[in-house]
């Protein structure tokens, strides 16, 4: 269901060849072969939808994915506006049925996790991103490394995914943890003997946190690291 004036200018576009008579500006709905059956296609919003919460998407990266205003999407989905032409094979291209987007799942990106002393992390999701590996846990999500302290692992600005599932403390292993009270979270490396928390970074002041000091909350293992092209580690020339 699209507005008139984008249904008379596509259709005449796309479709005038296939009319029985010669045409001036725009063909006749009723009496073109075609009869407009792809361009008056109907959009089910509630399919879409449906769709969107399958993939674990919001409609923010669907307006992204097709180049829509959220806003107007919104609105289309909710019946208060009508779709374009543009935007409904946009939308019917990247919602169609693919082995690869099967494939291909998604997590949410939180927000940020201090890697250095406890901070409060970001708890909204900012969009989803293409899970690292087809077999990332159901639950797993994403936070982006804010600070030095883990520096000589991963760099500031590095994706992190987190299985919340995973809690259980491993020596040698990275976790992110919150403090119970205040809820101040960081990224940190555990080791045994004694159970502590530790920075691992090429600058001085990082501190250990020891395990009693205060309630700790395990919120997940990091599972996996996304570094962009320039944070990667390069051979000295």
């Amino acid at each position: 269901m699209i507005d008139d004036e984008t249904s008379g200018h596509v259709h005449a576009a796309r479709y005038a060849m296939v009319a029985n008579f010669v045409q001036e500006r725009v063909c006749d709905n009723s009496d073109c072969d075609n009869r407009m059956r792809l361009v008056q296609a109907i959009m089910d919003p509630n399919q879409i939808k449906l769709e969107l919460r399958r993939r674990n998407l919001s409609q923010r990266d669907l307006a992204d994915a097709v180049g829509m205003s959220e806003n107007h999407l919104s609105k289309s989905l909710s019946g208060k506006r009508a779709f374009k032409l543009a935007e409904m094979d946009a939308i019917r291209a990247e919602l169609a049925p693919t082995d690869v987007a099967a494939r291909i799942p998604t997590i949410p990106l939180l927000g940020k996790v201090p890697a250095g002393k406890p901070q409060e992390a970001l708890q909204y999701v900012i969009r989803h991103i293409s899970a690292p590996d087809p077999d990332t846990p159901t639950n797993a999500y994403a936070l982006i490394v804010s600070g030095n302290s883990m520096n000589l692992v991963v760099p500031d600005g590095t994706i992190l995914t987190i299985d919340p599932d995973d809690k259980a403390l491993w020596p040698g292993r990275r976790y992110v943890v919150s403090t119970e009270e205040d809820h101040r979270t960081t990224f940190k490396e555990f080791q045994a003997d004694p159970a502590r928390l530790v920075p691992l970074s090429s600058e001085d002041g990082h501190e250990d946190i020891l395990l009693g000091s205060e309630p700790i909350v395990i919120l997940g293992r990091v599972i996996g690291y996304h570094l962009k092209d320039a944070d990667l580690p390069r051979r000295p020339a």
